[in-house]
C-alpha cells in the first residue's frame, strides 16, 4: 500500500477451479482477498454532484479528486505539506459556487482550499491540538462561515471566519467520535467514545450533554433525516449496540437492528461472526457508517456499514435490514495485528439519488460505487496500475540514452527515443507490481537491467525485452523478500556486485551479477528506503543505507558490517516513540556525491528536512534555507554528475515543489513552478549522465513522467501507455474463459475462450487502446465493440503461432471514459482449425 510505500481496481473476478497443468478456469464472482489494495479513509461528494460529478477521497493517505464520478482521479498536493495522514474531508454546502473545502490531518491541523482543491493553505491558527479527526461545516456557510473540528484525543474547536482562527468550545477531556450539523439549521450534534450525545443550539458555540446510550460503546456515526425539521428523526451508529433511532429529536432512542448480524471483539480488535467466537467474548454490533437517502421522506431508505460486513439497506426507516454485498470485496490483511482496520468505513449517497441512484462505499479494499441504489457494486480504480514506482536512465547523453520505468501494477516500460515510442517489457514476469529499476553501468555493451518483485530479483540482458526471475529467500527460507531499492557497484562489469534493500528482510548482496544473493544485515526488520554505493567503492568499500524510522547506516567493508551514522539527525529520537501513525513519514532518502572519494559528501532527505555531511557521515548539519516556511518534507533528492563543478542539487518538498541549489546546498531557488501548480508531486529525479553538456533532467510523480532540457526551469510531460494484463481486476470476463500460464506471455499468462458470446470488457480512461494477444492456425474471429458500437471483427488466424501481438488497436479517441468489449464470435477463418480467442493484455494511451 502507499502507506504501502506511496498506493487500484475496477471490476472484480475470482478464480474458482483448481490450477491443472498451468490452465485456470474462472467465472465472475465476488472475492474476499486480494493484493494490492486501496485503503479508503474518507469520502466526500460535491453538493452539485449531479452536475459536476465531483468527489474527493483519502486513499492510503493521499487526497484525490475525481470530476467524472470516480472513473479517473487527480492527486491534490499543492500546499499540502503535511507530515501526518489525512483524516477527514468537508465541503461547504455552497461548494459548486465557492469551491471551498477543508481537509483535516492527524498532526498538521486543518488545510483549506478555495479553488476546488487545486491549491491549499494551512488554516490552523488557534488549534491547541493539530491532531484533528472530524470536521463539520455549517449548513449556512455562505452567511455564517462556521466550521467545527474535533480533536482525535479530545476537544472541539470552532471557527466563525472560515478557518482564519479557531477557539476551543468543548474541553479536551471529552473525545468526540462523531459530529454533524442538522440540515438547514445552526443546531449541531456530537457523540463521544462513551456513548454520550451532545447538542448545540447556537452553531456549535456552546454544548450540553443530553443523552447517553447505555452499553453502546463509542458513537461511530450520526445520520440525520433531510426532513428533520418536520419528522424529528435521526440515527446513531455505535460500536457495540448497532443502530439507534429517534423520532422525537433525541428525547428518546430505540435500537433498530433487525437483520444486522452480531459480531465479537477478538484479540486483534476486529469483529467476526459470533458463530466462530468463544462464548467468553462479548457480542457487539460495530457500525462504521450510516447514510440516509436524500429522498427519505418518500423512500424511508438508509444504508449501514459494519466493521467487517456491508452493505445493509433498510427500506422501512430502520425497522428491518437486508444485506446487499454483490461486487464488494474485503481483505484479510485488515484483520492482522499490524492494521486492526475496519473492512468498510464510509458511505456517501449522491445528492441526486432520486435520479442517479448512486452510492459510494469506501473501505480497506478500495472504493466501490453503485448506480442502482446500492444493490450491485463496482470497484473503482483509485490507485492506477500505471503509478510510477521506479525511474532509471542508462549511461550516455540525453539523445542516446534509454529511459526505464516500473509501475505499481502495470509492469516495466522502456523508451529509447525520449518517449516517442515505448516497449512494454512484461515477458517473464510473475507479477506486474515492481519496485526499483537500474541500468548496468555498461548497459550500452551488456544491455542489462535489474528490477524486483516480491520474492524475485529481476534481470534482463536484452534491453528489457524479457526478464529472468531469480528467486530470493531470507534467512528463513520460507520468507520471500520484496526488494525496495537496488544499487550496483560502479565496477559492476568487473566485480559483478549488486546490493538490494528489502521491505522487511534487510540488505542483500550478490557478487555474481544477481544470480545468487546473500543476506548481510536484517536492518531491524524495517524497510530499507535508500541504498547508495560510494563512487570510490573499489578503494573505500563504502555504502550507506536509509532505514525507515532508524536513520542512516554505513558500511566500510562492502556490507559485511553496518554501523549507525546518525550524529546530528536529532529528529530520530522522536521517531523512536511509540506511535499509531503510519510510518511512511519516517522514510530516509540518500544522495551521494559523485566525488565522494574526495569530498565525503552525502545528503539525507526526510520528513524533518534536509541534512548534509562532508565527512562521510561522522556528523550531519541541517540545511535550513530551502524556500520559506516550516521545515520542508523532502520527498525527492538528486545530485548532478558534475557536482564537483556545478554544485548542483535538486530537492523536492512535499506540497511546495522543486528547489535547486548551485552551491552544494548553501542557497536554493524554486524551479519548475508549473509542476506543483499542476499538483504534480515529484518523487523521482534523475540527471542525464552528460548533464554538463545537455542540462537534461527527467523526473516523475506517481502519476506522470517529465523531461527538462534546461536544468529544471521548464518541464514537458512524456506520454506513455499503461498495460492492463488479462488477469487484472480492471478487466471483467463474462462466460467461460481459461488462463494458461507461460513465461512467454506478458506477465506470464494469457486468457482463452472458444465459448460463443464469451466477453472481456475493459473500462478505460484514455485516447486510445490496443489489444495484445496471440495468433495461430487454430484461432477464430472476435467481435470488437467500442462504447457499445460494434466497430470491427478481428481474425486471430495465422499459419504460425505468434505471441504478444498487437492484434487490434485504435487511437485518436476523444479523451475520456470508454468501454472496449471483445466478444468470442464462435466463427473462424476457413483455414483455421478452431474458434479460440486469446487475450494477453490491453495497452491504454492515457
Amino acid at each position: 500500500m502507499r502507506k504501502l510505500s506511496r498506493r487500484y481496481k475496477a471490476l472484480s473476478i475470482v478464480l474458482v477451479v483448481a490450477v491443472i497443468g498451468g490452465l485456470w478456469f474462472f467465472e465472475v464472482k465476488g472475492v474476499c482477498a486480494h493484493s494490492p489494495h486501496d485503503v479508503i479513509d474518507a469520502i466526500e461528494l460535491s453538493p452539485g454532484y449531479a452536475q459536476d460529478q465531483t468527489l474527493f477521497i483519502v486513499a492510503v493517505d493521499h487526497l484525490l479528486r475525481s470530476a467524472d464520478g470516480g472513473f479517473s482521479w487527480k492527486e491534490l498536493i499543492n500546499g499540502l505539506d503535511n507530515v501526518d495522514p489525512f483524516s477527514d474531508i468537508a465541503l461547504t454546502p455552497s461548494y459548486p459556487s465557492d469551491q471551498t473545502l477543508y481537509v483535516a490531518t492527524q498532526g498538521d491541523g486543518v488545510y483549506k482550499s478555495r479553488d476546488g482543491g487545486n491549491s491549499w493553505v494551512s488554516a490552523s491558527d488557534g488549534l491547541d491540538s493539530l491532531d484533528i479527526r472530524w470536521l463539520a461545516v455549517h449548513p449556512a456557510y455562505q452567511v455564517e462561515p462556521v466550521v467545527l473540528a474535533a480533536g482525535a484525543r479530545g476537544g472541539l474547536y470552532r471557527t466563525a471566519n472560515g478557518g482564519e482562527s479557531w477557539h476551543l468550545v468543548m474541553a479536551d477531556d471529552v473525545t468526540l467520535t462523531a459530529l454533524a450539523f442538522f440540515p438547514g439549521t445552526g443546531r449541531a450534534i456530537a457523540g463521544d467514545q462513551n456513548g454520550a450525545l451532545f447538542l448545540s443550539e447556537d452553531g456549535g458555540e456552546t454544548w450540553r450533554s443530553f443523552y447517553t446510550l447505555p452499553d453502546a460503546g463509542s458513537i461511530t456515526a450520526l445520520s440525520i433525516s433531510p426532513g428533520f425539521s418536520s419528522d424529528q428523526s435521526f440515527y446513531v451508529g455505535t460500536q457495540q449496540g448497532g443502530v439507534f433511532k429517534t423520532l422525537d429529536g433525541g428525547s428518546s432512542f430505540a435500537p433498530v437492528n433487525n437483520g444486522l448480524p452480531f459480531g465479537v471483539n477478538d484479540k486483534y480488535g476486529t469483529f467476526r461472526r459470533s458463530s466462530n467466537a468463544p462464548d467468553l467474548r462479548r457480542p457487539e454490533m460495530d457500525i462504521t457508517s450510516l447514510a440516509v437517502s436524500p429522498e427519505y421522506a418518500h423512500d424511508s431508505l438508509l444504508f449501514a456499514a459494519m466493521w467487517n460486513e456491508a452493505i445493509f439497506q433498510s427500506r422501512d426507516g430502520g425497522q428491518t435490514w437486508v444485506k446487499y454485498p454483490t461486487g464488494l470485496t474485503c481483505d484479510t490483511q485488515a484483520d492482522s495485528p499490524e492494521y486492526k482496520s475496519p473492512h468498510f468505513r464510509d458511505i456517501r449517497v449522491s445528492p441526486a439519488f432520486a435520479s442517479d441512484r448512486t452510492v459510494f462505499l469506501g473501505g480497506f479494499d478500495g472504493l466501490f460505487k453503485s448506480t442502482d441504489g446500492g444493490q450491485q457494486w463496482t470497484q473503482m480504480e483509485t490507485l492506477p496500475l500505471g503509478l510510477i514506482k521506479g525511474l532509471a536512465l542508462s549511461p550516455g547523453a540525453i539523445d542516446t540514452l534509454s529511459v526505464a520505468i516500473t509501475t505499481y501494477g502495470g509492469g516495466a516500460y522502456l523508451t529509447m527515443d525520449q518517449g516517442q515510442t515505448w516497449s512494454i517489457n512484461n515477458s517473464g514476469l510473475a507479477t506486474t507490481r515492481l519496485s526499483d529499476i537500474v541500468f548496468s553501468p555498461a548497459y550500452p555493451a551488456d544491455h542489462t537491467l535489474f528490477s524486483s518483485s516480491r520474492g524475485y530479483l529481476l534481470k534482463s540482458t536484452d534491453q528489457g525485452n524479457s526478464w529472468d526471475k531469480i528467486a530470493v529467500t531470507g534467512k528463513d527460507n520460507n520468507v520471500k523478500p520484496f526488494a525496495t531499492v537496488i544499487a550496483l557497484s560502479p565496477n559492476f562489469p568487473a566485480d559483478h556486485t549488486l546490493y538490494f534493500g528489502s521491505r522487511a528482510d534487510g540488505i542483500f548482496r550478490s557478487v555474481d551479477g544477481g544470480q545468487n544473493s546473500a543476506s548481510l544485515w536484517d536492518a531491524f526488520g524495517e524497510r530499507v528506503t535508500a541504498l547508495v554505493v560510494s563512487p570510490a567503492f573499489a578503494a573505500d568499500r563504502s555504502l550507506f543505507a536509509g532505514v525507515r524510522g532508524e536513520g542512516v547506516y554505513k558500511s566500510v567493508d562492502a556490507g559485511d558490517a553496518w554501523q549507525p551514522a546518525n550524529n546530528g539527525l536529532d529528529f530520530l529520537s522522536a521517531w523512536q516513540a511509540p506511535s499509531l501513525d503510519d510510518v511512511s513519514d519516517k522514510d530516509i532518502l540518500l544522495a551521494i556525491s559523485p566525488n565522494y572519494g574526495t569530498d565525503q559528501t552525502v545528503f539525507v532527505g526526510s520528513s524533518q528536512g534536509l541534512f548534509k555531511t562532508a565527512d562521510g557521515g561522522a556528523i550531519w548539519q541541517e540545511v535550513k534555507n530551502i524556500g520559506a516556511g516550516k521545515t520542508g518534507y523532502v520527498i525527492g533528492l538528486a545530485i548532478s554528475p558534475n557536482y564537483a563543478n556545478d554544485g548542483m542539487l535538486i530537492v523536492s518538498l512535499k506540497g511546495r515543489g522543486l528547489f535547486q541549489s548551485e552551491d552544494g546546498g548553501e542557497t536554493f531557488t524554486a524551479i519548475g513552478s508549473d509542476l506543483i501548480s499542476a499538483n504534480q508531486s515529484i518523487e523521482l529525479i534523475r540527471f542525464s549522465g552528460s548533464y554538463a553538456a545537455d542540462h537534461a533532467l527527467l523526473a516523475a510523480s506517481d502519476e506522470a513522467l517529465f523531461r527538462s532540457p534546461d536544468g529544471g526551469t521548464t518541464w514537458a510531460i512524456i506520454h506513455r501507455p499503461v498495460r492492463y494484463e488479462n488477469m487484472r481486476d480492471a478487466i471483467q470476463y463474462e462466460g467461460k474463459w481459461s488462463i494458461t500460464e507461460n513465461d512467454d506471455y506478458s506477465a506470464g499468462s494469457i486468457s482463452r475462450s472458444n465459448a460463443s458470446r464469451a466477453r472481456a470488457i475493459l473500462n478505460f480512461i484514455g485516447r486510445g487502446v490496443a489489444w495484445i494477444g496471440a495468433v495461430s492456425d487454430e484461432q477464430g474471429i472476435a467481435h470488437v465493440y467500442l462504447d457499445g458500437t460494434r466497430v470491427t471483427d478481428v481474425d486471430q488466424f495465422a499459419e504460425t503461432r505468434q505471441l504478444m501481438m498487437p492484434v487490434w488497436g485504435i487511437a485518436d479517441l476523444t479523451p475520456g471514459l470508454h468501454t472496449l468489449m471483445i466478444e468470442v464470435a464462435g466463427d473462424k477463418n476457413p483455414s483455421s482449425t478452431g474458434t479460440r480467442i486469446e487475450i494477453d493484455a490491453f495497452d491504454v494511451l492515457p
